[in-house]
């Protein structure tokens, strides 16, 4: 045999292995108790509780239970922490909230197994419906949405959530079909506006699954004024401007704003966490990375593979969360994080800041007689301004979700700001009193 035959079938062995153990690998059984399937036993009710699923899943309920650690993130910013507030770190949202409930009160998010509680317990409850139990848990699909619809939406907060145990808010049944322990979307809002953009979420993949049962309560929404439920701005796009649009074009129907700003008398929108949206056009989502991925990684006990469900900041387990595709140093890849966080906080500030200053100044002009047609365009620019801002300042990523996204929202802030500013000083300059 020559010595190129010889190469050749030396490479034809090589890649002969290769793509065999490949087949092994792709073709065993994984060793991931987060894939095999244990039946719960029980009936609904029983299973919608995280106990029922401590002795079956053991590593993944110990996991979840790390949620109830109090800790601050690794870069500073954000952390599970109670009564960590918005609005001590950030004072201009009292200027910008004023007039609504989160002036009032305004926490860091603490883990997940403080759904229940934190929302029972927080200053903003007197006045809510049925409808703010919707990402709590899925008492609310499980019992109510199958027996009447969307009738618990509209019914009185405490009415709706007075028959749920600590033991059943948010937990196994959230995430997971309690019938299969398949991924599921139980949250009927998603599914509904996921629907008007031509998704069929029940149709997703495994990998899309894995986005989608953060994304069903880690999303923009708002309360229907028909009936109260939960809905989602997305028939025009998953960015700012396109929700925006969405909100002004008459799409979500009754619903105008959620309060009436007291010193600038402009409807105003509070955008709610969207995660999802900052996500979707991530370098990570184009690479098929998903929140779980990061938040929730692979994690090996005595031999064991399985699926952590402690959903923190994947810099507190940076070797399973980042280093499994990212071949920098750990303190190379904290680094990053931090300046991103750094460079979002402070232009989330100024963006902040110089809204509050818009409303101020829309309020001295109406203070010197100003008349509210000569303010319609300053107030305009106001509600658009504060609805990037918030938009930002509600996402729970500190810009990292998506860098150029969010600063893009921040720019268009703080440009609007300054232009409704201008706007009402040019109305009170101009304004001559009778």
């Amino acid at each position: 045999m020559s010595n190129r035959k010889k190469i050749i079938a030396g490479v034809a062995g090589v890649c002969a292995l290769f793509f065999g153990f490949v087949a092994v690998r792709i073709g065993a059984h994984p060793n991931d108790d987060s894939i095999k399937r244990v039946q719960i036993q029980g009936d609904t009710a029983a299973k919608i509780g995280k106990e029922a699923y401590k002795d079956a899943y053991p590593l993944q309920y110990n996991s979840f239970m790390k949620n109830n650690e109090e800790s601050p993130s690794p870069t500073g910013y954000g952390g599970s922490m109670e009564g960590n507030s918005h609005l001590e770190h950030q004072p201009e949202m009292l200027e910008n909230f004023k007039g609504y409930k989160f002036a009032i009160q305004y926490d860091d998010d603490r883990g997940h197994t403080y759904a229940g509680y934190d929302l029972l317990h927080t200053k903003r409850l007197p006045g809510q419906k049925g409808s703010c139990l919707q990402c709590k848990g899925s008492y609310v699909y499980d019992v109510y949405f199958k027996e009447g619809g969307w009738a618990y939406a509209s019914k009185p907060f405490d009415e709706v959530a007075a028959p749920i145990t600590m033991d059943e808010w948010f937990g196994c049944s959230t995430c997971h079909d309690p019938e299969t322990m398949e991924l599921r979307v139980y949250q009927q809002g998603f599914i509904e506006s996921m629907a008007k953009r031509g998704v069929d979420v029940n149709a997703a993949t495994h990998n899309e699954m894995r986005a989608y049962v953060c994304s069903q309560c880690h999303t923009e929404y708002y309360f229907t004024a028909e009936d109260g439920r939960v809905a989602h701005p997305y028939e025009n796009g998953l960015d700012a401007e396109s929700e925006y649009q969405y909100y002004q074009s008459g799409q979500a129907g009754g619903f105008k704003g959620d309060w009436m700003h007291p010193d600038s008398k402009t409807m105003m929108l509070k955008a709610q966490h969207p995660e999802f949206e900052t996500w979707a056009t991530s370098v990570h989502a184009d690479a098929g990375v998903t929140c779980v991925d990061c938040h929730m990684p692979y994690m090996r006990d005595g031999g064991k593979k399985y699926t952590s469900h402690w959903m923190t900041s994947p810099l507190k387990t940076t070797q399973q969360s980042c280093l499994k595709c990212h071949d920098e140093s750990e303190e190379t890849l904290v680094a990053r994080v931090k300046t991103i966080h750094d460079n979002t906080f402070k232009l989330q500030r100024i963006a902040g800041q110089t809204v509050a200053r818009a409303h101020r100044t829309v309020k001295a002009a109406m203070d010197a007689g100003v008349p509210d047609a000569a303010l319609e365009d300053a107030r305009a620019k106001i509600r658009e301004a504060q609805w990037y801002w918030d938009w930002v300042a509600a996402e729970n990523g500190m810009g990292f979700h998506n860098p150029d996204k969010i600063m893009r929202t921040l720019g268009l802030s703080i440009d609007l700001a300054h232009q409704a500013i201008e706007s009402a000083e040019g109305a009170r300059h101009g304004f001559q009193p009778l």
